[in-house]
């Protein structure tokens, strides 16, 4: 008898605690449904005045923050279209648009937490106050989100070309940053889906491509210096020999300057673009793009003095003002396989044995023999052994 009572009070018990289970089970799945369907936003204080009390905002915020679980569930579709869109953008811009998707994701964050705050404060109704601290839960869930993932964003963004970006500091510092190098970022989102999606239909690698940003080797050219001057397009054709030294005018019509290694195939001064003359000795001339030279040359005082790399802006010299410059192009360069197809500026070129890829300052594709980068550069702090191995195998 002692048994059976024993057994029976056992089982007992064991029934209860799994109808205990199986209760809060179905109250979980009743109140995780009533929240999909947002038919948790009732008055259960018997005062419907719009005012919480502290566990109920707390309650309302926690499932704000739990919020893009909702929206996966309820609008599957959508979601799917806004992660594959945003998938295809990251991929298309090399990483580029990260920042500005950052710095939309904060900023709509911020506006729905001011929005539900607004809300709250205004609320009548206990079912619009917890809409709205469930808004703020949104709002600060999409606001983290944002926050953690800045300097990550900023990383590879930096990686995929936008210049001016700094992982220097922490979490709101790099937010900031991605609100800084949107504009940047967007001009690059736009280069880098050209050079992607002309590289994929021609089978030529293009400037700013994913391919061509892989597996870089950096590199900064070895110093050399030289004078230079703006050129000057104004004036007559007196006006323009006799202000520009060096320069002569060709029997087409066009203004050159002497090619010391090719006397028969002188350097062509573009007269609709800012242009610099370079002047490497008295008989050794050369033109050089604007936007080339502010990446490539600094001003050689400072860099003498202190290694300051203090870049030459064509647009802030005085014409025909001679300055003295040194090189300091930073660059890159990526081992291909013999026969890839290049579009470079001067036509698409094709990689040879002991070629590769080399990338200037401005993103640009050239061909050239290894060993011509291993004679006029040095590897950037962490690629010597890479720089050395590549130079040397592809020579």
């Amino acid at each position: 008898m002692i048994n059976s009572v024993s057994n029976i009070t056992v089982y007992d018990r064991k029934y209860l605690n799994e109808n205990r289970i199986t209760q809060q089970q179905e109250q979980d799945s009743s109140n995780f449904s009533a929240w999909l369907n947002d038919e948790d936003k009732v008055c259960t204080d018997g005062l419907d005045d719009g005012k919480l009390s502290f566990s109920e905002a707390l309650g309302s915020f926690g499932k704000g923050l739990a919020g893009i679980v909702k929206t996966a569930i309820n609008h599957p579709v959508v979601t799917i279209a806004t992660v594959a869109a945003g998938t295809v953008l990251t991929v298309a811009t090399g990483g580029a648009a990260l920042p500005v998707m950052v710095a939309a994701g904060a900023t709509m964050g911020g506006v729905q937490i001011g929005y539900g705050a607004y809300k709250a404060v205004t609320a009548e109704t206990d079912a619009e106050a917890k809409q709205a601290f469930e808004t703020i839960g949104n709002g600060t869930f999409a606001l983290a989100t944002s926050a953690l993932g800045a300097k990550t964003a900023l990383n590879t963004a930096s990686n995929a070309g936008v210049s001016g970006t700094s992982t220097d500091g922490g979490i709101l510092k790099s937010l900031i940053g991605c609100f800084k190098s949107t504009p940047e970022a967007l001009k690059t989102c736009g280069a880098n889906i050209k050079g992607n999606v002309l590289t994929w239909t021609t089978g030529n690698i293009h400037a700013n491509s994913n391919i061509l940003r892989s597996e870089q080797v950096k590199y900064m050219s070895k110093p050399n210096e030289a004078q230079a001057y703006r050129f000057n397009p104004n004036g007559t054709e007196t006006d323009i020999l006799n202000n520009n030294p060096g320069v002569f005018k060709g029997q087409d019509g066009n203004y050159y300057v002497a090619n010391k290694w090719n006397p028969d195939s002188p350097h062509l001064i573009n007269t609709n673009k800012e242009q610099m003359i370079m002047m490497y000795g008295p008989d050794d001339m050369a033109v050089c793009d604007a936007e080339i030279f502010s990446g490539s040359y600094v001003d050689t005082a400072a860099f003498k003095s202190s290694g300051a790399l203090n870049y030459q802006n064509p647009a802030k010299l005085e014409y025909s003002q001679i300055v003295n410059v040194t090189k300091q192009a930073p660059g890159s360069f990526k081992s291909v396989l013999t026969g890839t197809k290049v579009q470079t500026l001067e036509g698409v070129q094709t990689v040879n044995d002991g070629q590769v890829i080399a990338i200037d300052h401005a993103g640009n594709p050239y061909v050239t023999p290894a060993s011509n980068i291993a004679k006029r550069n040095v590897p950037l702090e962490g690629y010597e052994e890479l720089f050395g191995r590549l130079t040397v195998q592809n020579k």
